[in-house]
């Protein structure tokens, strides 16, 4: 009897593991779909996200071409002013425009855009010794300028290599500048750009913080009453900023670079496909008959 009550309490222990391992076997299974399910479904995601960011993305070079053909500056201002956004059944895109002509072009070679250059930094809490960097940074010489560097300084560091000496060629660029980290160049982004050849300043799409640097004269006082201006109607010529109080000496001192139409623009569309998140951006050039691509990212 004893024997008997032995054996089936071993049966009993040997029935309980068994089902414990085709449980943990059906749950490994159940998981292992569930996973593959989930990647599969993230790419998908994934894919369609990165047609519609680009779809945005050029959506938005249409309307910019549209709003320049048809000469409607307002609306063209307005653009630039809040994101674009779409969204269905699929998922949702945004897309933002900005103005490159309304920011100080870094690559411009000027006693203008140097002193706004330093009026910027400045405001931004930044040292003016940066603008020497920038200048040493595309010229062509290796006479570093009193806050500048050249060629061995970069050359000295733990991983060297050689300034550009001509143009900037993208704004990440900037962070192997001396002096300007990552983090102070995506601080510039909103002000700052080194794209297109126009280097006046578009006084119609320029932030507060660019019009504020165009003279040591110019307060944020005078700036908000240039936004406010142009808010409601788009000046149409240089000339006009003088009807702005208090702005006439300034519209006329010379040297001034400045332009009332833009012709560079940075979008970036950021598309949402349940969880998965695709991001575009470019930076285009609408002078010529088609768009003249500048810069595209995705990520």
């Amino acid at each position: 009897m004893k024997n008997l009550r032995e054996e089936q309490g071993f049966a009993l222990v040997l029935t309980l593991v068994v089902t414990a391992l085709l449980v943990a076997v059906a749950v490994e299974f159940i998981h292992g779909v569930y996973v593959d399910t989930s990647l599969q479904r993230n790419f998908v995601n994934l894919q369609q996200a990165s047609l519609m960011a680009e779809s945005g993305a050029k959506g938005g070079i249409a309307l910019l071409r549209s709003l320049r053909q048809g000469g409607n500056a307002t609306a063209l201002l307005q653009s630039l002013e809040r994101p674009l956004e779409l969204e269905d059944e699929k998922g949702k895109v945004s897309v933002t425009i900005e103005e490159e002509n309304g920011k100080l072009n870094l690559n411009a070679v000027s006693e203008f855009h140097d002193q706004a250059r330093r009026r910027l930094l400045r405001l931004q809490g930044l040292p003016e010794g940066i603008s020497d960097a920038v200048a040493d940074w595309t010229d062509a010489d290796q006479e570093p300028r009193p806050d500048g560097a050249e060629a061995p300084y970069y050359q000295a560091l733990s991983a060297p290599y050689l300034p550009r000496d001509g143009r900037i060629e993208t704004f990440g660029e900037l962070g192997l500048v001396w002096g300007l980290s990552p983090a102070l160049v995506q601080g510039l982004s909103p002000y700052a750009t080194v794209y297109g050849t126009d280097w006046s300043i578009d006084i119609n799409a320029a932030p507060l913080q660019v019009l504020m640097t165009l003279h040591d004269d110019m307060t944020e006082e005078l700036a908000r009453a240039v936004v406010e201006r142009r808010r409601q109607k788009p000046f149409a010529s240089i000339g006009e900023l003088t009807t702005v109080p208090g702005m006439d000496r300034i519209a006329n001192s010379p040297g001034m670079q400045l332009g009332v139409k833009g012709s560079t623009y940075r979008l970036v569309s950021r598309a949402t496909v349940g969880e998965a998140v695709r991001i575009i951006e470019a930076v285009v050039g609408l002078d010529g008959m088609q768009p003249t691509y500048l810069y595209w990212r995705e990520y």
